[in-house]
């Protein structure tokens, strides 16, 4: 006669909720490792995004009054929107301004080529142009091969109406020429080019400029050597932000 044999209950696992767990960790970590490198990429953006959504759900919460009016305007005088010319910035403001836009429109090589320096005072903001990059050696033609670095410079320049001193230096070794028979001459010939170029192919408002020369008066490093006066040799695009304070 044959027995009966019980039939064994299955095993019950009481552990596959670690199975979810683990994937839930695992979206987890996925999650901010995306948040943390998107945060990182742009802070400037971020920091916006933020900066819109309070000012949204202050006004959803205070309506279309006074406070929420005047917070409006306090942040638009400081916005400073990508790709736009900060509307109520100071020097400071404007030079990172004019280095990011420069360094979103231009490849590292043309960039470190053609821009000497960009600085700032309690004035303005200066570009400061590497001379030999735009012009021969003793000429004020601009070279073709410069062209495409002025262009974006130009581009720069179009985002706002402020005043623009475009100052000719050299070094000090004199010229000795008809044409330009002296270091002041030379540096004006190619502070005007500088101009007629903006004016004549980047329609540019003529009243917003003034070409000056300083021929060698105005070193920023000492004449002696062939880098230092390469360094002297340069062409400076000043933009104005404050009127009151400038001196020619």
């Amino acid at each position: 006669m044959a027995r009966k044999h019980k039939k064994h209950e299955e095993h019950e696992n009481h552990e596959r909720w670690l199975v979810s767990y683990a994937d839930f960790i695992t979206l987890l970590f996925a999650f901010f490792v995306v948040m943390y490198a998107t945060s990182t990429a742009n802070e400037e953006k971020q920091k916006k995004f933020e900066d819109s959504i309070k000012l949204n759900l202050h006004l959803a919460g205070n309506g279309n009054g006074s406070e929420g009016d005047a917070i409006r305007d306090t942040i638009a005088e400081l916005e400073m929107p990508v790709g736009n010319f900060p509307r109520k910035g100071g020097p400071q403001e404007v030079a990172d301004f004019v280095e990011r836009s420069l360094d979103k429109s231009m490849a590292g090589d043309q960039k470190n080529k053609a821009i000497q320096d960009i600085y700032h005072d309690a004035v303005g903001v200066r570009i400061a142009l590497a001379a030999s990059t735009f012009f021969p050696e003793g000429s004020a033609k601009l070279k073709m091969s410069s062209l495409e670095s002025l262009d974006k410079v130009a581009e720069v320049l179009k985002t706002n109406d402020k005043r623009i001193i475009i100052e000719g230096h050299t070094d000090d070794v004199p010229m000795a020429g008809d044409l330009f028979p002296s270091n002041w001459e030379l540096a004006g010939g190619r502070a005007s080019a500088v101009v007629r170029y903006f004016v004549k192919y980047h329609s540019l408002d003529p009243k917003r400029f003034v070409a000056i020369s300083y021929g060698d008066q105005k070193p920023i490093v000492p004449n002696d050597n062939d880098e230092h006066r390469a360094m002297n040799r340069r062409i400076e695009i000043f933009i104005v932000t404050d009127k009151k304070k400038m001196e020619i």
